[in-house]
């Protein structure tokens, strides 16, 4: 046959593809397990976690719906050098950090509130996407948007813990 080669030797097809289907099912199994941060970046503070980061993840589900949000370094900087107003979450297991390091002094200069999330992963499942996203930023909301309310209330959270501005 053409996959004789591939097969092991001492272990019959039927076992291998049964091995094949095993590996494929824990892989699945894994794929459900909220993945941890394990490097946090030096640069990240205010770290937001708790009540506040609950909060902050149901924003963005909300502004993602709106189509209210950028994604990436490339984009959020852009949006915040033309002057668009929000909240920018920014991952701090991003490693190395020279990648968004200039994005908290610009935030700042233009006066966008920021904040980290302690990993990518957990920016990527509020975004509604299987990967990571290390910056997103919500747009400050239209006086009829539907996450108006939860925009106020996490912008007031990052107020009261953020010690740059």
């Amino acid at each position: 046959s053409r996959f004789g080669s591939q097969l092991p030797v001492n272990v019959a097809p039927e076992h291998w593809l049964l091995r094949a289907a095993d590996s494929v099912l824990m892989a699945e199994e894994e794929e459900e397990e909220p993945r941890k941060a394990l490097y946090v970046s030096p640069l990240a503070d205010p770290l937001i976690a708790d009540k506040l980061l609950d909060r902050a993840l149901k924003l963005l589900k909300k502004a993602i719906s709106e189509k209210q949000t950028r994604r990436g370094v490339p984009e959020c900087t852009k949006a915040m050098r033309k002057g668009q107003k929000g909240i920018c979450f920014l991952a701090a297991d991003i490693y190395p950090m020279d990648v968004f390091a200039h994005v908290p002094l610009l935030a700042e200069e233009k006066g966008v509130y920021y904040c980290y999330v302690s990993s990518r992963h957990q920016l990527g499942a509020a975004c509604q996407t299987k990967r990571p996203i290390s910056l997103v930023m919500v747009l400050e909301p239209k006086a009829d948007a539907t996450y108006v309310k939860t925009y106020e209330q996490v912008l007031s959270g990052i107020k009261a813990i953020h010690p740059y501005m």
